[in-house]
């Protein structure tokens, strides 16, 4: 009777082709820079999104932010919403007793409705709070009545 002897690190070195292939795989699909907006970010700022009528709103709270530190940003179906929080400079070498606020790099990304215009987005941003509004696309439920005609002559 002949022994059949199984080498483990062949199993291990053909799993770990396998994975490599398949991590290649999944980088392929991704936009690097998409993802390295989401790893970088320290924090999610607080966010509600509701729908209107006519339209999608998100607002998103950025207290303590310049306009000009959020970025903007709607590419294939997604909108986002990325910056930074920076800490304040303490030039008297107080301590803080309490630290809250989330500071550094953050981001949201939202997928976009189906029915969302992508060309009707407009921003607003008053007292720490931004307002993105998304314009639903324009739906054809025209109703149109339609005559029957007599062809029997």
């Amino acid at each position: 009777m002949a022994k059949h002897t199984v080498d483990p690190w062949l199993e291990i070195q053909g799993m770990k082709e396998r994975m490599d292939k398949l991590m290649d795989d999944v980088r392929e699909r991704f936009d690097h820079r998409q993802i390295e907006k989401e790893r970088t970010a320290l924090w999610q700022p607080v966010t509600d999104a509701y729908e209107t009528r006519d339209s999608y709103v998100v607002q998103v709270e950025l207290a303590g932010l310049d306009r000009e530190e959020i970025n903007l940003e709607a590419k294939d179906r997604e909108l986002w919403i990325y910056g930074e929080r920076r800490m304040l400079k303490d030039a008297h070498g107080n301590r803080y007793q309490v630290l809250e606020r989330s500071y550094g790099p953050f981001a949201r990304r939202f997928v976009l409705p189906k029915q969302a215009d992508p060309d009707r987005i407009q921003a607003s941003y008053v007292n720490g709070l931004l307002t993105v509004t998304i314009g639903k696309a324009a739906t054809s439920e025209r109703k149109q009545r339609i005559q029957v005609v007599d062809e029997s002559s």
